[in-house]
């Protein structure tokens, strides 16, 4: 092989690198409810986006689907019911396969259900 060659090689596979490496990280934001509150419906929805919107997304252990991404979100939403007094409802997004998920972030909402009487 000649040494141009090599050296060509050697660039490219470098930047390859640098693109896979430059990928905005994924983030996972929650529309509502906020964080903390008092509700008095006993169904919540809970509303968000992430940055990915080929990244899976669990309400509780429960898979919800992502819409398709628009302007560099995509939204989902899905409700829970809620059980009387205080509810910690966790919300995890992960970029990647299953078993093998390369990026992984979690907000966690505690909410207080309390009917009204």
């Amino acid at each position: 092989m000649s040494k141009k060659l090599v050296l060509v090689l050697l660039v490219v596979s470098l930047l390859a690198l640098l693109v896979v490496g430059c990928a905005k990280p994924l983030t996972l934001t929650i529309l509502k409810p906020t964080y903390d509150s008092t509700q008095t419906e006993e169904t919540l929805e809970i509303k968000g986006y992430v940055s990915d919107s080929n990244a899976t997304v669990w309400v509780n252990d429960v898979t919800v689907a992502v819409g398709k991404a628009r302007r560099g979100i995509a939204l989902f939403s899905t409700e829970v019911t809620l059980a009387d007094g205080e509810n910690t409802i966790n919300v995890v997004a992960a970029r990647g396969k299953e078993g093998d998920w390369k990026e992984v972030v979690g907000k966690k909402l505690v909410i207080t259900y309390s009917p009204e009487e």
